[in-house]
C-alpha cells in the first residue's frame, strides 16, 4: 500500500514538473519543488511563477504586430 502511494505521489509530481515546463523554473525546478514541498504547494507556485523568456518573448513579438 505504501509502495501505490509513493507512486501516485511521483506521477503527481511528474505532472506539476510537465506543467512547469514553460515557466522561469522549468520542468527540474517543478518537480523538485513538488517533491519536497507536495504537489499541491506546487501548483500554487506555479499560478504565480512568471513565463519563461522564450514564451515572453513570444508574447512580445504578438502584442508588437
Amino acid at each position: 500500500m505504501q509502495l501505490i502511494l509513493l507512486v501516485i505521489y511521483l506521477l503527481a509530481c511528474l505532472v506539476c514538473g510537465m506543467l512547469g515546463r514553460k515557466t522561469s523554473f522549468g520542468f527540474l525546478g517543478h518537480f523538485l519543488l513538488a517533491i519536497f514541498i507536495t504537489p499541491i504547494g506546487d501548483f500554487l507556485v506555479q499560478i504565480v511563477a512568471r513565463p519563461s523568456r522564450e514564451l515572453r518573448e513570444k508574447l512580445k513579438d504578438i502584442e508588437d504586430d
